[in-house]
C-alpha cells in the first residue's frame, strides 16, 4: 500500500513540477524577468499568512490516520471542519493585510503600482486559501492511506492552473491579469477535491469542531507549525531578504536557480511523501519497536534515490538552464550546484522528521528548523551587505549544513538508535553517486555553458545517460533502491525486499 501510495503522491507533485518548469520560460518571455520576481516575492509573502492556522491544515492527514487507526471516526468529521473554518479566517486576515500593505510593498519591489500590487497581492492571499481549502478537502483520502482518489485530483487542480496560465500568458503580458487567472483556475480546482472527499468517505462529511478536539489538535500542530516556520524561512525569505536588500533582478536570478533545486529535492522526498499517516497508524497498532526497522529502511531507501537526483541536477546545471530557459540569468548556473549541495545533506533528515512527527514528536524537527531558520536569517543578513547574492546563498549552505547534522545527533539520541543506524544507511549511496558525479562534472567544465538550447539537451542528455545508467546498475546490486525500481536480471536475491 505504501509503494502505491507514494506513487500516487509522486503522480501530482511531479505534474506541478513538470508544470512549472514549461511555466517558467513562458513567463519571464511574456512578463518579463522583474515581473517574475515580484511573482516569486509576493507569493512568498501570501505563503507567510499560513503561519495564522496555527499549522492546523499541515497536521490533519496526521490526526485523520490516528482516527482512522482508533475506529473515531466521527472525529474525522471534525477535523474537516476544523481545518475549513482555520484557512477561511486566515484568508480573511491575510486579505485584509494585503490590501493594507500594497503601497509599502510597490514602493519596495517597484515594477508595479499600488493599485496593480494590490491587486496581484490579493490574488496571491486568494491563491493560498482555494489551496488551504484543496488540502483539507484531499486530506481525508490521505489520512485514510487511500491516496489515489484525492491525488489524480491535486493531478486535475495542477492541470487547470496549468491551463488557465497559457491561457493568460496568451491573452496578455499583465502580470495583474496572469495573478487573477491563477486564483480563478484555484477556485475551479475545488470541485475535483470535492468529489475526491467524496469518493473516499461519507456523509456528514463535515462537522462543527469539539473543544476537545480543537485543544488536542492545537497541542500538536502549533509545535508542527514552527518546524514549517522555519522550512518558510529557509526556502522563501532568501528572495525577499534579496529583493529588498539586492533588488528584484536578483530575486528573481535566485527564484530560478532554486526552483530547479526544489524541484530536485521534492522529486527526492517523493519516497517519505506518503509515510507520515501511515508512520502514525503503524505505531499505534505497532507500537514504537516499529521506528528503527522503518528508519533503517526508508533512510537507505530515500537517500538512495535523493543522491543521485542532486548530484545530477549539480554537475549539468549549465546544460540544463539553457536547455529549460535558453539563457542562464546572473550566475544561476553557478547557484543550482551550491544550493543543490547544501540540500544533499539536508536531505538525510527526511526520513528522521516524518517518523518524528508520525510517532507524536513534532518538535523534534521543529525545534531544529527553528535553529536551521536562525543561522539562515542571521548569515544571510550579515553576509548580503557585502557580498550581494552569493553572501544570501552562503549563510543558506551553512546554515542547511550544520542544522542537519545536528537534527540527525538529535534523532538518535532521542529513540536510542545506534549510530551506523544512519552511516549504514547514508555513506554506501552518497559515496557511489557522489563518485560516479565526477566524470559529467569534468565534462560541464570543459563544455562550458552551451550557446544554443539543441546543444544544451545533447550534452544533458549524453550527461544524464552516463550517470543514471550505472548508479542504476550499481546501486541495484548493492540493494540500495526500493525492490520495485531496481534492475531485475542484476536484483539480489538474499536483500530485503521493500514496496518504498
Amino acid at each position: 500500500m505504501l509503494f502505491r501510495n507514494t506513487l500516487a503522491q509522486s503522480a501530482s507533485l511531479v505534474a506541478g513540477y513538470l508544470f512549472s518548469f514549461i511555466l517558467a520560460p513562458v513567463m519571464i518571455s511574456r512578463l518579463g524577468l522583474d515581473a517574475f520576481g515580484v511573482w516569486a516575492v509576493t507569493g512568498a509573502f501570501a505563503t507567510y499568512a499560513g503561519l495564522l492556522d496555527l499549522g492546523i491544515g499541515r497536521s490533519l492527514s496526521r490526526f485523520i490516520a490516528v482516527f482512522d487507526a482508533a475506529g473515531e471516526r466521527h472525529r474525522i468529521d471534525e477535523s474537516v471542519g476544523l481545518g475549513l473554518i482555520a484557512t477561511l479566517l486566515v484568508g480573511l486576515l491575510a486579505a485584509t493585510a494585503a490590501a493594507l500593505g500594497a503601497p509599502f510593498v510597490s514602493d519596495k519591489l517597484g515594477v508595479l503600482d499600488t493599485g496593480e500590487m494590490r491587486l496581484v497581492l490579493l490574488a496571491s492571499v486568494a491563491i493560498w486559501t482555494v489551496n488551504g481549502l484543496d488540502g483539507v478537502l484531499t486530506a481525508v483520502g490521505i489520512g485514510l492511506r487511500r491516496m489515489v482518489p484525492p491525488n489524480v485530483a491535486i493531478t486535475v487542480g495542477v492541470t487547470i492552473n496549468f491551463a488557465f496560465s497559457i491561457a493568460a500568458l496568451a491573452l496578455s503580458s499583465s502580470l495583474v491579469f496572469y495573478a487573477l487567472a491563477n486564483a480563478a483556475a484555484g477556485a475551479v480546482a475545488l470541485l475535483p477535491a470535492a468529489l475526491a472527499m467524496r469518493y473516499v468517505w461519507r456523509a456528514p462529511y463535515v462537522a462543527w469542531p469539539s473543544r476537545a478536539l480543537v485543544r488536542e489538535v492545537l497541542s500538536f500542530s502549533v509545535k508542527n507549525q514552527v518546524g514549517w516556520l522555519a522550512d518558510l524561512v529557509n526556502f522563501q525569505t532568501d528572495k525577499v531578504i534579496i529583493a529588498l536588500m539586492v533588488g528584484v533582478h536578483a530575486a528573481a536570478i535566485y527564484e530560478i536557480a532554486s526552483r530547479v533545486v526544489l524541484s530536485v529535492r521534492s522529486v527526492a522526498t517523493l519516497t517519505v511523501s506518503a509515510m507520515i499517516p501511515t508512520a502514525a497508524a503503524r505505531i499505534v497498532e505497532e507500537g514504537r519497536e516499529v521506528i528503527a526497522e522503518m528508519y533503517s529502511r526508508y533512510t537507505l531507501r530515500a537517500c538512495a534515490i535523493a543522491f543521485p537526483l542532486f548530484t545530477l541536477a549539480s554537475v549539468t546545471a549549465p546544460f540544463l538552464l539553457i536547455a529549460w530557459l535558453k539563457t542562464a540569468p546572473g550566475d544561476a548556473e553557478l547557484l543550482v550546484p551550491f544550493l543543490t549541495l547544501a540540500y544533499f545533506v539536508n536531505i538525510t533528515t527526511g526520513v528522521g522528521s516524518t517518523v518524528a512527527i508520525g510517532a507524536g514528536h513534532p518538535g523534534v524537527a521543529s525545534t531544529n528548523s527553528v535553529l536551521i531558520a536562525l543561522m539562515n536569517v542571521a548569515f544571510t543578513v550579515a553576509l548580503a551587505p557585502a557580498f550581494g547574492l552569493w553572501g544570501v546563498v552562503a549563510g543558506t549552505f551553512a546554515a542547511v549544513t550544520l542544522g542537519s547534522l545536528i537534527f540527525n545527533a538529535r534523532f538518535l539520541r532521542l529513540f536510542e538508535l545506534p549510530r551506523r543506524c544512519l552511516s549504514a544507511a547514508v555513506v554506501p549511496p552518497g559515496v557511489l553517486a557522489l563518485g560516479l558525479g565526477i566524470p559529467p562534472a569534468a565534462l560541464a567544465l570543459a563544455v562550458g555553458v552551451p550557446d544554443a538550447r539543441p546543444i544544451a539537451i545533447f550534452w544533458l542528455a549524453v550527461s544524464s545517460l552516463a550517470y543514471v545508467i550505472p548508479y542504476w546498475l550499481i546501486a541495484t546490486r548493492r540493494g540500495y533502491l526500493p525492490s520495485r525500481l531496481e534492475f531485475p536480471p542484476l536484483r539480489r536475491h538474499d536483500s530485503v525486499a521493500s514496496p518504498a
